[in-house]
């Protein structure tokens, strides 16, 4: 029996064409270094994105559905890029890729440039989760290897 949870998804509907879109993915992609552009599929009417984080690498996949010229219809789903959503943390981590990447994607779609403090902010809170992590698993190893077993007996 699997403890798979399934993937978060959501349908769009922006009112741009899909050639505007893809171009402003593939913009987000350029300019934000936590995210990468992966590949295109034309058959399949699909673009797939890579979520850099600090431990946890996620894949947004775009898939488009029948658009017309003022108006596109997408959905957009988050996985991890190995396994299944297995967690609440993984779930929690897709939510909020999926925020953040659709946030930034109505403001660049409107004109919006994306700037030194966007990258930065970016980098500092991959940083800071690297460091918790760190920091999480230092105490862990001291707890266990390094006495503080010892003073719960």
């Amino acid at each position: 029996m699997s403890n798979a949870i399934a993937t978060p998804k959501q349908v769009f509907t922006l009112k741009y064409s899909r050639k505007q879109i893809e171009e402003t993915i593939k913009y987000i992609c350029e300019k934000l270094p936590t995210y990468n552009f992966l590949s295109q599929n034309d058959t399949l009417n699909s673009l797939r994105i890579e979520a850099k984080g600090a431990f946890l690498t996620q894949h947004l996949d775009f898939r488009f559905q029948n658009s017309d010229e003022d108006t596109c219809v997408f959905e957009l789903e988050v996985s991890k890029s190995t396994g299944g959503m297995t967690n609440d943390d993984s779930i929690l981590k897709a939510k909020k890729n999926m925020d953040e990447f659709m946030d930034y994607l109505t403001k660049c779609i409107n004109g919006y440039q994306i700037t030194e403090e966007d990258i930065n902010k970016l980098k500092s809170s991959r940083t800071n989760s690297i460091i918790l992590y760190i920091i999480v698993i230092a105490l862990i190893i001291w707890f266990f290897f390094g006495g503080g077993l010892e003073m719960l007996i």
